[in-house]
């Protein structure tokens, strides 16, 4: 029977924990800047052309 080896006392050294950044939604939908943009440019640009006349 072999002699088992005895327990050590030394400390265990773990990593500094780094939380893993969050990749961002990869979602299709429009800025709400965007979207009123593109109503508002269109709608400016009729107005002055019916204006101009």
């Amino acid at each position: 029977m072999k002699p088992t080896p005895r327990p050590s006392a030394t400390h265990v050294r773990y990593p500094v924990y780094r939380a893993a950044p969050r990749p961002r939604p990869a979602s299709r939908t429009m800025s709400p800047l965007t979207f009123v943009l593109l109503v508002t440019v269109p709608a400016v640009v009729a107005v002055a052309a019916l204006r101009a006349r």
